[in-house]
């Protein structure tokens, strides 16, 4: 092979691109507290006249963007006539959210749990839910606020909250239907799961799916009716919800048995669905409502989604409904949550390149050819959590928000999960020690070790590559009065089982999704 045919294989240098956005990235902050959005400023350019603002982020459960999101929602609803936020949570559950930003008779701690995907536990988050509440409350409000949830329901791993939507509906609105829908699912909802999907034959899904797209048709045919007896707006939340059902049991269906593999199914129903969801709520609020919308990265980016090519909720809209009107922002740091410095060959290694410790870039203002366009046309690994997919900058993102190191979010505990802390009644803390492999997330491994240090039971997740389920980072746990352990930073509940020498242990998020592990051995470090 002659020089020039390997100098063409060579991926483009990130040195242009650098340069280039140094003298582009606007420098910003993410201030604990809104007493003015002076920095925010130069936004209204950005955004010009588009009216949906998706703005992802690099891993949950994060500080630095669940606070921009929740600051950039505050200045675009006081300054530009913004209405509407929405976030990757439960669309079904998130109704009752809904009805308490408009000004619901109900008490917070009812609906922290309605705020699903374990979303409803940071301070950042809790905060803007209850500001916007605050606003409608006032009666010289130049407008109304609406949140809204757009990601199916149960965390897709089960259709019972939707079902109990739909038949609760037509129960009020035709009592025939509600006793079909009675019999062609009550059972099948609570006996069908992620878990369980193995164990469900092809023909009885084919049967579900039907009878669920019977059941939407029917309802769709009496919606005048429907519409009589209830409410426009029951109805409108009703048939949503129908649909979600349908959707779930279409991504159970779908999901092979290797997880590895059934990802990509499981993911491309549920994106679709949530793209569906966006359009349905735009059309509710009107096309000139200004929204902006929270999620992760891997659901908003334009671009395919993990090794898998699986469909993100930000391809598909765009593909289906335009993008015209849509600006895609993608979140990134130089240190993961665990600290840990980006790969050489990353998008996030250039990022870390570029001065300010916090900016926003704008890519669209991007050289359209040259060594700047070659650099965003290339896809290289882009850290996702803990780890890393392939990404194509430029293909992916209208802009850039960048922060240089993460913190987690702080956790705001709602009373269904409080357990106060206790003495531990048993005689050997120290036998929880180990290295434990928690399944159950995404195909993710997720390892976790205990270790008991000066008195103090600890975990570590250092070697965890999902960061959803545990802490990544030393921690102390805390016994507790219900019998189960707690991390004050974290908002999942661990419980260790012993059986002599072996050692189980059940991981609870918020939202009742429960990982089970087993202890392989020694914990590492410690």
């Amino acid at each position: 092979m002659d020089e020039p045919e390997r100098a063409a294989e060579q991926p483009p240098s990130d040195s242009a691109f650098v340069a280039w956005a140094q003298a582009r990235a606007v420098p910003l902050s993410i201030p604990r507290h809104d007493d003015n959005y002076n920095d925010l400023s130069f936004i209204a350019e950005v955004i010009g006249g588009k009216r949906i603002i998706a703005v992802g982020e690099s891993a949950h459960y994060l500080r630095e963007w669940n606070r921009w999101r929740a600051r950039l929602f505050k200045y675009l609803a006081l300054e530009h006539g913004f209405t509407t936020f929405v976030l990757e949570a439960g669309l079904v559950e998130g109704r009752r959210v809904h009805d308490y930003v408009a000004g619901a008779d109900d008490e917070w701690d009812d609906i922290a749990p309605c705020i699903n995907n374990v979303w409803g536990v940071w301070t950042e988050m809790n905060e803007l839910i209850r500001w916007m509440r605050e606003w409608n409350a006032n009666p010289d409000r130049p407008r109304e606020l609406r949140f809204y949830s757009m990601d199916g329901t149960g965390n897709w791993g089960q259709a019972r909250f939707a079902y109990r939507a739909v038949h609760d509906f037509t129960r009020k609105a035709d009592q025939g239907l509600a006793d079909d829908i009675a019999w062609d699912f009550e059972t099948a909802v609570e006996e069908i799961t992620l878990q369980t999907r193995t164990e469900v034959s092809p023909e009885r899904f084919r049967d579900l799916i039907g009878a669920a797209s019977l059941m939407i048709s029917r309802m769709e045919q009496a919606r005048l009716a429907y519409t009589a007896a209830t409410s426009h707006d029951d109805f409108d939340w009703a048939l949503r919800c129908a649909q979600i059902m349908r959707d779930v049991f279409l991504a159970l269906a779908q999901t092979e048995a290797d997880f590895d593999v059934g990802v990509r199914q499981f993911w491309n129903v549920r994106d679709v669905s949530m793209a569906e969801s966006v359009r349905w709520i735009r059309e509710r609020e009107g096309a000139d409502a200004g929204m902006v919308l929270g999620a992760h990265n891997t659901h908003l980016q334009l671009h395919p989604v993990r090794v898998q090519k699986a469909t993100s909720m930000g391809s598909y809209y765009a593909s289906r409904f335009g993008r015209d009107d849509t600006l895609f922002i993608g979140t990134t740091s130089e240190r993961s949550l665990k600290g840990e410095a980006p790969r050489p060959d990353s998008n996030q290694a250039a990022y870390a390149k570029v001065k300010p410790d916090c900016y926003f870039l704008d890519l669209r203002t991007a050289p359209q050819s040259g060594p700047i366009a070659d650099w965003l046309k290339v896809e290289r690994p882009d850290r996702t959590n803990l780890r890393y997919q392939p990404v194509c900058a430029g293909d992916a993102w209208d802009c850039l928000l960048f922060h240089r190191t993460l913190a987690t979010g702080e956790v705001e505990i709602p009373s269904y999960l409080y357990s106060p802390p206790t003495e531990y009644s048993g005689s050997d803390l120290a036998g929880f020690s180990g290295r434990y492999v928690i399944h159950g997330f995404l195909a993710a491994v997720n390892t976790l070790d205990v270790f008991f240090e000066d008195g103090v039971l600890y975990t570590d997740g250092q070697d965890d590559t999902s960061g959803e389920v545990f802490p990544p980072y030393k921690v102390p746990l805390h016994y507790c009065a219900d019998g189960q352990f707690r991390w004050k930073v974290w908002p999942s509940i661990i419980g260790f089982q012993r059986d002599g020498v072996e050692a189980t242990v059940n991981v609870t998020t918020p939202g009742g999704a429960t990982y089970h592990g087993s202890r392989i051995g020694d914990a590492v470090g410690g």
